[in-house]
């Protein structure tokens, strides 16, 4: 596969993806490039990538000008572990207090507000620093599991959790995007890495155990603990996951946290390669 550059999020919840995708030693020219959720977005957007997990909000966003892979997601059905709400109150008598957002994440963002403000009609300050001393902080990835495993804070909650709670169907947290002009122009590579993504999830599934050995993160959370944690981790997309995303938009668009909620539909990777 020639030279597409690819976004890699350096969290725990892609490892065993990119794992499983460098073990099939298949991608040719094609390029990692790291970054937090919400840099990759702005790299997608600039088009200095050509495709990456990225936030779901980021397509919701902009659907005109992206287009997403089917079958494939970083998602949650249920408890996802690594995006919490960490709190000095019961999430009930949040109303008015300070509330820390993470500056590493698009989409949890809009999820913790629809949560809050539309599921559970409360009203927080927010603030996007990392304030000294908050009534809640909203972490994800590789520091909400690190602070949960801290402790300190005398309420946890799990927004992957909330939102399966309130509307018992998935939530979809990162789809792999690309923009429509790069995979208009060439569509077979996108197709190409679509069959390798396919396989490497299948892959992945089949190896938690193995990967969580000798991976980085086994360091602070333990090999299993680390396998514990990915099999919380759905990297599927399926009519059910597409019906929570589209929840999603009309409950973000309903609060005016993105445009007109959309029914996504993912980008036609049949052809040949």
């Amino acid at each position: 596969m020639s030279g597409l550059k690819v976004g890699r999020i350096g969290f725990a919840n892609c490892t065993p993806i990119f794992r499983a995708l460098e073990e099939g030693n298949s991608l040719g020219e094609a390029t990692f490039v790291g970054g937090v959720p919400t840099e990759l977005n702005t790299l997608l957007r600039k088009g200095a990538i050509d495709i990456s997990p990225s936030s779901s909000v980021e397509f919701l966003k902009h659907p005109e000008l992206y287009g997403f892979l089917p079958d494939l997601s970083i998602s949650a059905i249920g408890e996802v572990a690594s995006v919490l709400l960490f709190s000095h109150r019961p999430i009930g008598e949040l109303d008015g207090g300070r509330v820390a957002l993470t500056p590493a994440s698009a989409t949890s963002v809009i999820l913790l507000k629809v949560i809050l403000e539309g599921f559970k009609g409360i009203s927080p300050k927010y603030t996007e620093e990392l304030v000294d001393d908050p009534d809640a902080l909203l972490l994800i990835g590789d520091q909400a599991l690190k602070a949960s495993l801290e402790g300190g804070w005398e309420y946890v909650y799990d927004l992957g959790e909330l939102w399966f709670e309130e509307t018992g169907q998935p939530f979809v947290f990162a789809l792999w995007i690309t923009r429509r002009d790069r995979f208009e122009a060439d569509p077979a590579r996108f197709r190409e890495l679509y069959h390798l993504l396919i396989a490497a999830r299948q892959r992945a599934y089949r190896s938690y155990e193995r990967y969580a050995l000798d991976s980085p993160e086994s360091k602070w959370l333990g090999s299993e603990g680390l396998a514990e944690y990915w099999k919380t981790i759905s990297y599927d997309l399926t009519t059910w996951h597409l019906a929570g995303l589209a929840r999603f938009a009309r409950e973000a668009a309903g609060l005016g946290l993105i445009g007109e909620g959309v029914m996504p539909l993912p980008l036609d990777v049949e052809g040949p390669l």
